[in-house]
C-alpha cells in the first residue's frame, strides 16, 4: 500500500529544489552585478571613497591613518571621525591589488555580497526555502542594495554585520549551538565599528530580540549572558572614545542634527530661530515619514545632493513588486505562526528609521530646487542665501545612506509577504502558480530595467556629482610637465587634496611629515601641501611666473587651456593651463 505522505513529501522536495535553484541563480547574478565594471560605475571616485581608500593605504604602509593616528579605532577622515572597520577591511585588498578605484569599491562589493548571503540565510531560517529564494532574488536586483554595494564607503559593511548577526542568531535558535550565539554577539559588536548611525539602532534591535525570544534566551541563560558581555566588551572602546573626545566625535551629528537651530534655520535672527525650534516636532515627524513614502520606496528614491548622486533618478529604492508583498506582509501580524517574525521585521524597520529621523538629509539645507536634480557641487552657487528647513522639504529629500540599515528588513518583509501569498493561495494551485510566475517576471523585468539604466545611462548623468575628471587631470599633471612646477587647483572640488593623495599614490609617510595648511574644525579644508595649493587659480596665475593651474570647466581662463578634461557627455569638466 502506498504511503499517503509520499506526495506531500515529494511536493516539498520539489519546492526545495526549485527554491535552491532560484537562490543559486540569484546569488550568482547578485555577485556579478556587484563586481562588474567597478572602476567605471559610479563614473568617478567620490571624496569619501578616496579618503577611505587612502587611509587603508596609509595604514598598510605606515600603520597610521593619513593624519598620523596609530591604528585608530576611529578614523579622523575629514575631521568627521568615521568608524574604521571598512577601512581596515580594505587593507589586504590594497596590499594585493594596489590603490585603485575598483579596489576600494571591491571592498564594498564584498561586504554587499556577504550581506546578500546573510539575508538569504536569515530568510530561510525565518520563513523556509521559498522565503529564502524570494529574499535572494529581490536582494540581488533591488536598486538600493545594488548601488550601496558598489559605493566604496562603510554603509555596506554596516548592513552586512547586522544581517550576519541576525542570521547567526536564528541559526542558534534552530540548532542551539553556543557558537552561533557567540558569532551573533561578535557581529553585533563589530557593527559599532562600521557606521556611526548603527550605534542608535543596535540597543533597540538587541532589546527587541530579547523581548521576542526571551523564553529561548532564558533557557540558555549562561550563554546569553556571555553573548551580551561580548557586545558590551566590544562597545567599551567606542564608549571610551566618545567620553574622551566628545566634541570631536559628536561634531558631525551636531552639524546635521535637527535639534540644532543653526542646522534647521541657518543665518536666522532670534525670532526666526524661536519659530524654528517650535517646528522641531513637525520636522522630526516629516523626516521619519519620508522614509516610508511611496515616492522614496517605489517611484523616485533618493534625490541626491550637491556632492553625490548615488541613486539614479526615476527609480524607487525598492522594486515595484515589493509594494504588493509588503502589503501582504501586514497579514502576518495576525498569523500565530508568523507573528513573532513579523513583529521583529516591522520593529527593525522602525528602529532603522530613527537615527535617520534625527539628522538632516544631505540633500537638504541650501536653496531648494523643486522639480530638478540638485546642481553638482562643482557648479553650484554657494553665495545664494540658505533657507530654513521645512517639513515639506524633508518629505521630499529622504537620504538612502542615512537609512541604509533598513535595506535588510525591507527585503525580509518582502519575503514574508511572499510566504503570506503562498499561504493564501494554498488551496488554489493554479492561482498560486500564476501569481508566483507573474511576480517573478515583474521582479526580473523591473530589475533588468534598472540595471540597464544604471550601467548604460547613469554614468553620464552622475559624472559631475562624482567629480569626474580629477583622475584625468592628475594624470595630465604627472606625465608631460616638470615635477618641480607648483600646482594650483580650484577649491570648488570637494576635498581636492584627498584626490591628489589617492591618484598620485602620494607617500603616506611623506604626507604625515610634511607641513599641511589646513583649516580647523569639521570638514576642515586642506589649503595646501607639498607643491599643491587649493585656491582660485586666477590669483596665483597673476603672481607666479611658472605653474600648473587647474580651472573648472565653465571658468574663464587667462589663456587658452593646454588640456581640457571632458565629461562623458562632451562638456568640459576641467581646464589645465601651464605657465
Amino acid at each position: 500500500m502506498e504511503d499517503p505522505t509520499t506526495p506531500r513529501r515529494s511536493t516539498r522536495d520539489i519546492v526545495k529544489m526549485m527554491s535552491a535553484a532560484v537562490i543559486a541563480v540569484a546569488l550568482l547574478a547578485g555577485v556579478g552585478l556587484r563586481v562588474a565594471r567597478l572602476d567605471k560605475i559610479p563614473p568617478a571616485l567620490a571624496q569619501d571613497e578616496a579618503c577611505d581608500g587612502y587611509d587603508a593605504y596609509s595604514i598598510l604602509t605606515t600603520g597610521r591613518d593619513h593624519h598620523g593616528n596609530f591604528m585608530p579605532i576611529v578614523m579622523q577622515g575629514f575631521n568627521d571621525y568615521r568608524m574604521p572597520l571598512f577601512q581596515y577591511s580594505l587593507v589586504p585588498l590594497i596590499g594585493v591589488f594596489g590603490l585603485k578605484t575598483a579596489v576600494v569599491r571591491l571592498g564594498a562589493a564584498i561586504w554587499g555580497i556577504v550581506d546578500l548571503v546573510a539575508i538569504t540565510i536569515a530568510a530561510g531560517l525565518m520563513l523556509g526555502w521559498p522565503g529564502a529564494a524570494a529574499a535572494a532574488l529581490i536582494g540581488a536586483l533591488m536598486p538600493w542594495h545594488l548601488e550601496v554595494s558598489r559605493y566604496g564607503i562603510e554603509a555596506s559593511a554596516a548592513s552586512a554585520t547586522i544581517s550576519v548577526a541576525i542570521a547567526s542568531f536564528f541559526l542558534w535558535l534552530h540548532r542551539r549551538r553556543a557558537l552561533w550565539l557567540l558569532v551573533s554577539a561578535v557581529s553585533f559588536g563589530l557593527t559599532l565599528y562600521t557606521y556611526a548611525i548603527s550605534k542608535a539602532l543596535l540597543p533597540t534591535l538587541i532589546g527587541l530580540l530579547v523581548i521576542l525570544y526571551w523564553r529561548e534566551l532564558k533557557q540558555s541563560r549562561g550563554k546569553a549572558l556571555t553573548a551580551l558581555a561580548i557586545v558590551f566588551a566590544l562597545a567599551l572602546p567606542q564608549v571610551a572614545m566618545l567620553i574622551r573626545y566628545a566634541p570631536e566625535m559628536q561634531a558631525e551629528y551636531h552639524h546635521l542634527s535637527l535639534f540644532n537651530p543653526n542646522t534647521i534655520c541657518p543665518g536666522c535672527n532670534s525670532e526666526q530661530t524661536k519659530l524654528a525650534i517650535r517646528s522641531i516636532p513637525y520636522l522630526l515627524a516629516a523626516n521619519f515619514a519620508s522614509y516610508f513614502t511611496p515616492s522614496f520606496l517605489f517611484l523616485t528614491g533618493d534625490g541626491g545632493d550637491h556632492w553625490t548622486m548615488l541613486h539614479p533618478q526615476g527609480f524607487g529604492e525598492l522594486l515595484p513588486e515589493q509594494a504588493a508583498l509588503i502589503a501582504l506582509a501586514l497579514i502576518a501580524l495576525f498569523s500565530p505562526s508568523r507573528r513573532r517574525v513579523a513583529i521583529l521585521i516591522f520593529g527593525w524597520l522602525i528602529f532603522a528609521a530613527l537615527p535617520a529621523t534625527l539628522i538632516k538629509p544631505l540633500g537638504v539645507g541650501y536653496v531648494p530646487e523643486p522639480g530638478k536634480m540638485p546642481t553638482p557641487h562643482v557648479m553650484f552657487n554657494y553665495d545664494l542665501p540658505r533657507e530654513p528647513i521645512t517639513p515639506s522639504l524633508l518629505l521630499d529629500h529622504p537620504d538612502s545612506r542615512h537609512e541604509v540599515l533598513a535595506m535588510t528588513p525591507w527585503i525580509l518583509l518582502s519575503a514574508l509577504g511572499f510566504m503570506v501569498l503562498l499561504d493564501l493561495t494554498a488551496r488554489a494551485p493554479a492561482l498560486r502558480t500564476a501569481a508566483v510566475c507573474l511576480l517573478i517576471v515583474g521582479i526580473i523585468f523591473h530589475g533588468t530595467r534598472f540595471i540597464r539604466y544604471y550601467f548604460e545611462d547613469f554614468p553620464a548623468v552622475a559624472a559631475p556629482y562624482f567629480q569626474y575628471g580629477i583622475k584625468e587631470f592628475v594624470q595630465t599633471i604627472d606625465q608631460p610637465y616638470s615635477g618641480a612646477l607648483p600646482v594650483f587647483i580650484t577649491p570648488r572640488i570637494n576635498q581636492p587634496y584627498i584626490y591628489v593623495l589617492f591618484f598620485q599614490r602620494f607617500s603616506p609617510a611623506a604626507y604625515q611629515k610634511s607641513p599641511v595648511q589646513q583649516r580647523p574644525g569639521l570638514f576642515g579644508k586642506v589649503l595646501g601641501f607639498d607643491r599643491y595649493t587649493f585656491v582660485d587659480p586666477n590669483v596665483p596665475y597673476l603672481l607666479s611666473l611658472h605653474g600648473i593651474f587647474v580651472y573648472r570647466g565653465d571658468d574663464v581662463t587667462p589663456q587658452p587651456p593646454d588640456v581640457s578634461i571632458r565629461y562623458p557627455d562632451g562638456t568640459v569638466a576641467y581646464q589645465v593651463v601651464v605657465k
